[in-house]
C-alpha cells in the first residue's frame, strides 16, 4: 500500500509540475509582452498630451478639447488593462507555488497523505480559478471600453477607416497596440484557467468521489 501510494503521489507530482511550468511560462511571456506594450502606449500618450498642451495656444479650442477627451477615454481603458495585467502577475506567482508543491511531491519530503495532497490541490485550483476569472472579467470590460471608443472614432470619421497619427478622432496605430496587449492578457488568463481545470483530474485520482449504491439513492 505504501509503495502504491508513493507511486501515485510521484505521478501526480510529475503531472502537476509539467502543467504548472507550462502554464507559468505561457503566462510570463504573454504578460510581459502586454506590460511592455501598455508601458509603451502610456509613454506615447503622455507625450501626446504634452504636445497637445504645447500646441493648444495655436489651434482652436474645439480640437484641444477633443484631444483631451480622447486621452481621457484611453486612460480609462488603460486602468482596466493595468488591473488585468496585475491579476495576471498574481496568477503567475500562484502558479509558481503550484510548481513548488509538485517539487515536494516528487521529492517526498513531508507529503504522504493522499487526502491532504488533494486538499492542497483543491485550494490551489480554487484560488487560481478565482484570480483568472476575475482577471478575464476586468480585461473583457477593458476590451468593451476600447472597442466602443474605436467604434466612435470610426463613426465620427469621414466615412472611411483611417489609420493615422494626425488627429485624436482618427483610428491610430497606438489603439491597435492596446487592443493587442489586451488580447495577450486575456489569453494569459485563459491558459492559466485551462491549466487549473486540468488539475481537477489529479484531485479525482487522489480522492475519488464516493459512489452511492443505487439502493441508497432510491
Amino acid at each position: 500500500a505504501g509503495s502504491s501510494n508513493y507511486v501515485l503521489l510521484k505521478s501526480v507530482g510529475l503531472t502537476l509540475a509539467r502543467t504548472s511550468w507550462l502554464s507559468w511560462w505561457s503566462q510570463v511571456i504573454l504578460s510581459t509582452i502586454s506590460s511592455v506594450t501598455l508601458l509603451f502606449a502610456r509613454n506615447v500618450r503622455l507625450f501626446g498630451e504634452q504636445a497637445s498642451g504645447a500646441l493648444s495656444a495655436e489651434i482652436n479650442n474645439v480640437a484641444a478639447q477633443t484631444a483631451l477627451a480622447g486621452t481621457g477615454e484611453c486612460s480609462c481603458c488603460c486602468q482596466l488593462f493595468y488591473s488585468g495585467v496585475a491579476l495576471s502577475f498574481c496568477s503567475i506567482l500562484w502558479t509558481w507555488g503550484g510548481a513548488r508543491l509538485a517539487s515536494r511531491l516528487i521529492k517526498r519530503n513531508d507529503l504522504s497523505n493522499k487526502l491532504h495532497v488533494a486538499f492542497l490541490l483543491r485550494r490551489t485550483i480554487s484560488v487560481s480559478v478565482t484570480l483568472n476569472v476575475l482577471g478575464m472579467f476586468v480585461t473583457l470590460m477593458g476590451a468593451q471600453v476600447i472597442v466602443g471608443s474605436l467604434a466612435a472614432k470610426v463613426l465620427t470619421s469621414t466615412g472611411r477607416l483611417v489609420v493615422s497619427n494626425a488627429g485624436p478622432t482618427l483610428l491610430q496605430p497606438l489603439d491597435i497596440l492596446v487592443v493587442q496587449a489586451n488580447t495577450n492578457t486575456l489569453l494569459s488568463h485563459f491558459v492559466s484557467l485551462v491549466g487549473a481545470l486540468f488539475l481537477t483530474r489529479l484531485v479525482r485520482r487522489l480522492d475519488p468521489p464516493t459512489r452511492v449504491p443505487k439502493t441508497e439513492q432510491m
